[in-house]
């Protein structure tokens, strides 16, 4: 009889472990496909421009390539005190707020973007 309630009990634990990793395997593989996504890859160039801009004093600028890690930046905007930052053809942004005493334009020369702070 003690047998049995021994053989039960690993059995119970043998399925609650496979069950574990498989919600782990589950949640592993969500976060890893969302990543490499391009809405991912906006925000983190946004929230990189905007604390650039906060970290920058007049007279300073800084450029940054059309095609880049994140892949092709079509278009960047300063609107409201945020940053938009448009990857691979994207039509939204929900941008990044920046603050900044200072003035700061965006211009597009050459395959790059120029943010100057004065």
């Amino acid at each position: 009889m003690e047998m049995k309630k021994r053989g039960n009990l690993l059995y119970e634990v043998i399925i609650h472990l496979i069950l574990i990793a498989l919600v782990f395997a589950m949640f592993f593989f969500a976060t890893a496909g969302r990543v490499g996504t391009k809405d991912v890859k906006q925000q983190v160039l946004e929230k990189q421009i905007a604390l650039m801009i906060d970290s920058a004093e007049p007279g300073m600028s800084f450029s940054i390539s059309r095609v880049n890690k994140f892949g092709l930046v079509s278009k960047i905007e300063l609107k409201d005190g945020k940053v938009h930052a448009y990857v691979a053809d994207q039509k939204l942004s929900r941008g990044y707020d920046y603050f900044s005493k200072y003035d700061v334009l965006v211009e597009e020369k050459g395959g790059r973007f120029v943010i100057s702070v004065s």
